[in-house]
């Protein structure tokens, strides 16, 4: 267990923020958590856990202060508890996109040792209600490191999630936003259409449905607000859409001159087996910038982080060169 946290703070107890509050007191660490909107927090405490009634007692003496609220709260909830900050205390959130969440920190508290963050580990379902300690088991969970990023903030934050028993993945802001904008922003962008064009089927399509339509649009049900943060301006997006447009409309010329859709899903089909079949081997790390973004541009993620009489070591896993 990671002894670097005395104390947590999760600001926002929806589905990631309530996830990881249950996550971290499994992990044996003090937490505390706040949130906005009363029934939410009035459930959390119902819930046995310590729920405070402002922002500014939940981080007073927290070591660990996660932005757990929707995007366009962050500002606000930033300059609300800039002045309640604990010295030293690290800041880190669990939003998927992370430039902006950057640029909010930067414009209003410059000096915090910040770590963006982002869980890969939602579900269509929101709330306090559909939280679970196990949410995070095995899942991807970026954390952003750039040139100014204190290392030793980002090391700890990294062996937190280790505890927590998910998989650190270095990125840039900048390189984890284009990315999840081929593997978040466009499946949720497609499962939208795919839900309205099911309707174009009619009655008799709709009783028609059965696993393919309800698979492809599952994610559809997941709060339109979340998927509008998920998505809007995040330009990588509309790059991902003209490659999707592009495909349809390859299809399409097809089908109309009476062609055949095999070399299309033999392609899709190779993508997603070749996908869930991924190896991946062991590897030792220097706990250095450089070397961690090349470590999760090239798919690999952290499995612990030692620390010795020598300084940190860093294992990890990625795909063999």
């Amino acid at each position: 267990m990671s002894a670097t946290f005395g104390r947590v703070a999760v600001l926002g107890l929806g589905l990631i923020g309530g996830s990881l509050m249950h996550a971290v007191r499994q992990s044996g660490l003090d937490v505390v958590g706040y949130d906005i909107d009363p029934a939410t927090a009035a459930a959390a405490s119902a819930s046995g856990y310590p729920v405070t009634p402002t922002d500014a007692a939940a981080v007073h003496g927290a070591d660990l202060v996660v932005l757990a609220m929707p995007l366009p709260q962050v500002p606000d909830a930033l300059r609300s508890l800039a002045p309640h900050l604990a010295p030293g205390a690290l800041l880190t959130d669990v939003g998927t996109l992370k430039q902006p969440v950057h640029a909010a920190v930067r414009e209003i508290v410059p000096h915090a040792r910040f770590v963006g963050g982002h869980p890969l580990a939602g579900t269509e379902e929101s709330g306090w209600g559909a939280t679970d300690p196990l949410l995070f088991r095995d899942a991807p969970w970026t954390l952003t490191i750039e040139p100014e990023t204190d290392l030793d903030a980002w090391l700890a934050v990294a062996d937190l999630v280790c505890d927590l028993g998910a998989k650190p993945v270095p990125a840039t802001a900048a390189e984890q936003d284009t990315a999840v904008a081929h593997v978040i922003g466009l499946p949720h962008v497609l499962a939208e259409v795919l839900a309205l064009t099911g309707l174009a089927g009619g009655p008799l399509g709709l009783s028609l449905a059965a696993g393919s339509y309800r698979s492809g649009s599952r994610v559809a049900r997941t709060r339109p607000d979340l998927v509008a943060t998920w998505c809007d301006g995040n330009a990588a997006l509309v790059q991902a859409l003209d490659d999707v447009i592009g495909r349809l409309s390859g299809a399409r010329e097809q089908l109309a001159a009476n062609g055949s859709m095999y070399e299309l899903a033999a392609a899709g089909h190779d993508a997603r087996v070749n996908w869930e079949h991924r190896r991946f081997a062991p590897v030792e790390l220097r706990a250095g910038v450089e070397e961690l973004c090349d470590h999760g541009r090239n798919g690999g993620w952290i499995t612990a982080v030692l620390r010795d009489d020598d300084g940190v070591r860093l294992l990890g896993m990625r795909p063999p060169s």
